[in-house]
């Protein structure tokens, strides 16, 4: 079966994207290292893309990443995944010494629908960590911290390494007779703040509100997702310590939902939509491969790179 083309019917749609380490692989053990790599490169993400990108979540488990945003069209999608897939696979592939492909495969991208699915689904994945019996509460999760961040209002920090200014001072290095110590990620760290955005239905809330609601969701997350064992709990110890390069014996292959929604009626227009848009793209990729001039791509989609204008457009 073909993958799904990328499609945001409207500005602003929200999505959860899932990313999967090769094979499963713990190639995303928790731990402070890993967690302000991955904050790193996802704060650099909205230095860069930000105005484009509501980010409502980041979080997930030892072999997967899951990303709950808005953004502001198809392209600004891409470009956004596209920066936190390969910075993200260099940076832990440099930690825990994985020089291959990091990802399994391209993303799985599910549109969120309403505001009702948005909240199921936010307090599906406050619940990671518990509802494996990895973690007895949220708030232990050993990695990125996004529970602690919206319920207590502690930010979300992380690390940029600067690899192009690492690559010019050790050039400037080697070119002055290597005098002095050789120059590390150290000189070239920057810290960078992932900031959330309010999801839609909580837009305009005061703070406190906002934080109670969050405690709120985070309460019910735990309720309908509790642990399978819960007198079996990893623990966060055992977490840290596992060895990255571990491919589990299972893995999750339940097949993913093309959107998430309560409403039948938006799910059938969401299919009815995207039918007539992979009609429309087909058509204008056949006439841009045969030369027939102007081509109009379907503004709900990602035209192809050639078309592409350049990322600071």
């Amino acid at each position: 079966m073909p993958r799904p083309l990328m499609f945001v019917p409207r500005p602003w749609t929200p999505f959860e994207i899932t990313m999967r380490c090769m094979h499963s692989r713990l190639l995303m053990r928790p731990g402070d290292e890993c967690s302000r790599r991955v904050l790193g490169v996802i704060g650099r993400a909205l230095e860069l893309y930000g105005a484009h990108v509501h980010l409502y979540f980041a979080g997930g488990t030892s072999n997967h990443l899951h990303i709950v945003g808005a953004f502001e069209s198809a392209e600004w999608k891409a470009r956004f995944k596209c920066h936190i897939k390969a910075n993200i696979s260099k940076e832990l592939g440099e930690l825990f010494d994985w020089p291959g492909s990091y990802w399994d495969r391209r993303t799985r991208d599910i549109a969120i629908l309403d505001d009702g699915a948005l909240a199921d689904r936010l307090a599906y994945l406050a619940a990671h960590g518990v509802k494996e019996g990895l973690v007895e509460t949220p708030g232990c999760w050993p990695g990125i911290q996004w529970v602690r961040a919206v319920t207590e209002g502690r930010p979300l920090v992380g690390v940029w390494y600067d690899r192009s200014r690492l690559c010019a001072l050790r050039q400037r290095w080697a070119q002055g007779g290597r005098r002095g110590p050789k120059p590390t990620l150290g000189d070239v760290a920057l810290r960078k703040v992932v900031r959330l955005t309010p999801p839609p239905m909580w837009a305009g809330l005061g703070e406190d509100v906002l934080r109670a609601k969050w405690v709120e969701l985070v309460e019910l997350a735990v309720e309908r997702h509790p642990a399978p064992w819960p007198t079996r709990v990893v623990g966060a110890a055992a977490l840290v310590e596992a060895d990255p390069h571990t491919r589990p014996p299972r893995t999750k292959t339940s097949p993913a939902p093309r959107v998430h929604t309560r409403c039948k009626a938006l799910r059938k227009a969401w299919g009815e939509a995207y039918s007539a848009f992979v009609e429309a793209y087909r058509a204008a990729l056949h006439a841009l491969r045969e030369g027939w001039g102007a081509v109009g791509f379907p503004e709900e989609g990602c035209r192809p790179a050639v078309l592409l204008p350049e990322a600071g457009g």
